[in-house]
């Protein structure tokens, strides 16, 4: 009996500290900021958005050089696609636009994304542990603005969102028979692309709520966006 106790001690001691990585982990994408600038805002005919750019010195994943550079532009402008469907759907028209394409309607929206982390985390281990345990974090800052009839830039929201994944349990916790349904579960639910995808409807939401708010008919069903809890927000800080 007595030479059991250690393993039972080192189990506890491991499902706390498992339990302790899902607390503390994250599986979505909350907004850190939402600022209106202006109300009420002007109901845009056009939402137009640039392909997102990256912060490199901040991004932790497995490129370097020029590798990093193409990775951030190709998901920069993924991103800004998947950003403009989603605002197609449940807000009203948009468009992607180039980097430094011009846009001097009055009633067209100009929408810029920045990512200023991007951690790429470790997909063996969300996919076997999970718990938090090579989890992914993406964060990001959004500014919308439009050009006013007098040729000037008038800022109308700023947005900052972070989330990441995984702190769901890994296959090691699954049954064997849920092994493989697991891993596949683990592979198309988490990484930066799933955190740019809940980004999106993040974004979506916020315009949604504000645009709702002033009376406006959407395209769609309204989104609701998710406030970070003050204990994430002091953890933050």
């Amino acid at each position: 009996m007595s030479k059991s106790l250690p393993s039972l001690s080192l189990c506890i001691a491991m499902t706390a500290a498992l339990a302790g990585f899902c607390l503390s982990g994250c599986a979505s994408v909350s907004l850190v900021k939402r600022e209106w600038k202006v109300s009420p805002v002007p109901v845009p005919e056009v939402i137009c958005v640039r392909p997102f750019t990256a912060e490199l010195d901040a991004a932790k994943v497995d490129r370097e050089g020029a590798g990093l550079q193409a990775f951030a532009r190709e998901f920069g402008t993924e991103s800004a696609g998947r950003l403009v469907e989603r605002l197609g759907k449940h807000v009203g028209p948009a468009k992607m636009i180039g980097a430094n394409e011009r846009v001097e309607n009055p009633r067209h929206w100009v929408l810029e994304g920045r990512f200023v982390r991007m951690n790429q985390g470790s997909r063996a281990l969300r996919s076997m542990v999970g718990f938090g345990l090579g989890g992914t974090r993406l964060e990001t800052v959004v500014d919308i603005y439009r050009i006013d009839p007098r040729g000037r830039r008038q800022a109308l929201a700023h947005f900052q969102t972070t989330g990441g994944s995984n702190a769901e349990p890994g296959a090691l916790f699954s049954s064997p028979i849920g092994l493989v349904p697991r891993l596949a579960v683990s592979a198309a639910a988490s990484g930066l692309a799933a955190d740019a995808r809940r980004t999106s409807r993040m974004i979506t939401a916020a315009i949604a709520e504000k645009l709702a708010s002033q009376g406006v008919s959407l395209a769609g069903r309204p989104l609701r966006a998710r406030e970070l809890s003050p204990q994430a927000r002091a953890r933050l800080e």
